[in-house]
């Protein structure tokens, strides 16, 4: 079933949702801030905002903000010079560009409000971490951090500035779809949540990928214009430059990026934790046939556990099932025909019915394993992802959905199930509260956290 065809000309939450959703982290949170303790910003000036990774996904941040009449791009920062060509012209000609995004906080922290982080996972957290000490609002890539204990330090980071506006990377979120999704299974239409199952499709050669357990690509001279040493960030140990780690594909090397399961999680799992509010996972165990190595592994399959019970869950635990691949569940199984969603999907399995969502908020519904055709659907209110980011920067109250306190919980189940390949077919106990594994002590030691180069951690909050 498409919901794009029902009766829906607006796109997100009611005035009623957005209301309860302020007081909870489970769905869009109404971000609610003193006009005085903001940074720099009021509704008569503009968003002064500097960019860290110009080019890739930084070109869609931009274009999805060029519009708007009170940002500004006053800076640029990356380490390949041949990004600022993507900006050297038009509303951005007079912008200053810089390769070396710590200089940027120590020279010209005065001149931006706001930092956009557009770079590659494993320089999240010490680049959203500064700008947070700077006191500068954020909007972060997703996953936010890549290492579990960084949960930690953005956290306690969000703790010391929280009158900042935050928003991960999270944009189909907001899309009229996904959000009717979010409050058709809050409402309970189809009773108590039972398990759920979400899968990716497969892991191939392509633009972000390459196979998976793929070798290490063969060195290549770094070009002129890249300043591969400022790439390399917080890596204590050099790697060398390849065009499988630049510009693209870091994404499937264990150091510096999370795989198709860190990378898709966190658009694909969020359904959950706005539906339920979920807390931190009790368990992860990642089967597969090899674990990862210099690369991330595939034809994973990870079971993650949470609490249940309660009014929202049929089972003492709830039970997600994330799975690479192109693996899905076994729908004669579990009482359904064969879906029509091929790619990316997240099923929720209800007492009273199913639930099927695609990325881009298409979904199917099913009851007494039959696909529904005429089921009615929520009423939703416009939103725009980034457009009431920058407006909460500038003082209004809008209700946001992906905000750092929400993102890193999203976060943390995608970055367990990528770590947890590190020990395959193994049951590794997760204590949230205190950011370690309570029956593994090698996993505490080899999955948890990373040193970082000198210069390049996360800085510490006053």
């Amino acid at each position: 079933m498409n919901p794009d065809s029902a009766s829906t000309s607006t796109t997100s939450t009611t005035r009623r949702y957005a209301h309860r959703t302020g007081a909870s982290l489970g769905a869009a949170t109404l971000t609610s801030l003193s006009a005085t303790v903001r940074a720099a910003t009021n509704k008569n000036s503009k968003l002064q905002i500097l960019q860290i990774g110009v080019n890739g996904i930084g070109n869609m941040q931009r274009k999805q903000l060029s519009n708007h009449p009170k940002v500004q791009f006053v800076g640029f920062c990356d380490v390949d010079a041949t990004a600022f060509e993507k900006v050297k012209n038009g509303p951005w000609k007079e912008a200053w560009k810089i390769a070396d995004y710590r200089e940027a906080f120590a020279t010209k922290a005065d001149q931006f409000d706001a930092v956009i982080v557009d770079t590659p996972d494993f320089n999240h957290c010490p680049m959203m971490v500064s700008a947070l000490k700077h006191g500068k609002h954020v909007y972060g890539q997703k996953p936010l951090v890549q290492q579990l204990d960084e949960l930690r330090i953005i956290r306690a980071a969000l703790k010391d500035r929280p009158n900042l506006c935050t928003q991960m990377g999270i944009q189909r979120a907001a899309l009229p779809g996904r959000m009717q999704a979010v409050e058709l299974l809050r409402s309970g239409r189809f009773g108590k949540a039972v398990e759920a199952h979400i899968w990716t499709q497969g892991v191939s050669q392509g633009t972000y990928f390459t196979g998976p357990w793929d070798p290490r690509a063969s060195e290549l001279p770094v070009p002129e214009t890249l300043r591969w040493d400022l790439w390399q960030g917080p890596l204590t140990e050099a790697l060398p430059y390849s065009r499988e780690l630049h510009p693209a594909r870091w994404r499937d090397v264990w150091e510096t990026g999370g795989g198709i399961l860190a990378d898709w999680g966190c658009h694909l799992i969020d359904l959950l934790y706005f539906a339920y509010d979920l807390p931190s996972p009790k368990s992860v165990q990642t089967d597969t046939i090899q674990a990862s190595n210099a690369r991330h592994s595939g034809y994973n399959h990870a079971i993650l556990t949470y609490p249940g019970g309660g009014d929202r869950f049929a089972r003492e635990e709830f039970v997600v099932h994330y799975a690479d691949s192109a693996i899905r569940p076994s729908f004669a199984a579990l009482g359904l025909p064969i879906s029509k969603i091929t790619g990316h999907g997240t099923m929720v399995v209800c007492e009273d019915g199913t639930l099927i969502l695609e990325p881009n908020g298409k979904f199917e519904i099913y009851r007494e394993g039959k696909l529904v055709e005429n089921e009615p659907f929520p009423e939703v209110e416009p939103r725009d992802h980034w457009k009431d980011w920058a407006d909460c920067c500038l003082g209004e109250n809008k209700p946001l959905w992906g905000p750092f306190d929400i993102g890193s919980r999203i976060t943390e189940p995608a970055l367990l199930a990528t770590k947890a390949t590190r020990f395959p077919n193994q049951e590794l106990h997760w204590d949230g509260a205190n950011y370690r594994f309570t029956n593994h002590e090698e996993a505490n030691k080899a999955i948890l956290s990373r040193n970082y180069r000198e210069g390049f951690a996360p800085p510490e909050l006053d």
